[in-house]
């Protein structure tokens, strides 16, 4: 999804880092965050349960404004942006559309409620491949979600219904701006 999200904005990306966890994330902003310019970094996070500007400021405390670092935490959960595109999602995973949150960004758990949706999908290899019957992640969770997002997610159409996507667009233009006048 970061991926599909940053050339949507027109940077590219050279080295993609992909730590799991939160506590993984953390302890990596603050050392990419004094990076140089000629060096720009984006890091999403999900903010699971917490508040995203306290987040932010926590995470934030003890950097130096850096026009070349953006963090942008993803209100609540990067499933959140996904099933913003409400129509893609449902086309991709076949569930109702009508089952989808118009505003993904109330639900506690996006994650949770995603895989709500796709134990009931009417695809056997969707339920099969994204949900355990007890309702985790099912074994090619990560790899439907990247499929999803890379070939079907429309970003602009998510950004319409995530003012949390929106405003991450928005940073990643000034970004790109910054970054051109350099």
């Amino acid at each position: 999804m970061a991926k599909k999200i940053v050339s949507h904005s027109g940077l590219r990306i050279q080295q993609a880092l992909s730590k799991s966890g939160s506590d993984n994330v953390d302890k990596l902003v603050p050392k990419l965050a004094k990076t140089g310019p000629w060096n720009p970094w984006v890091v999403f996070r999900d903010s699971d349960t917490a508040c995203p500007v306290e987040l932010y400021r926590k995470l934030m405390s003890s950097t130096p404004p850096n026009p070349a670092f953006l963090l942008r935490i993803v209100h609540p959960m990067s499933e959140g942006w996904l099933m913003a595109d409400a129509q893609s999602f449902s086309q991709y995973f076949k569930v109702p559309v009508n089952k989808i949150p118009a505003d993904t960004e109330t639900l506690t758990h996006a994650k949770r409620h995603l895989l709500s949706l796709c134990i009931k999908s009417r695809s056997v290899n969707i339920r099969n491949d994204v949900v355990r019957p007890d309702g985790t992640t099912g074994p090619l969770y990560a790899p439907r979600i990247n499929d999803f997002a890379e070939k079907y997610w429309d970003v602009r159409t998510a950004a319409q219904n995530s003012p949390s996507l929106h405003r991450a667009l928005a940073r990643l233009e000034e970004l790109r701006s910054f970054l051109l006048t350099r």
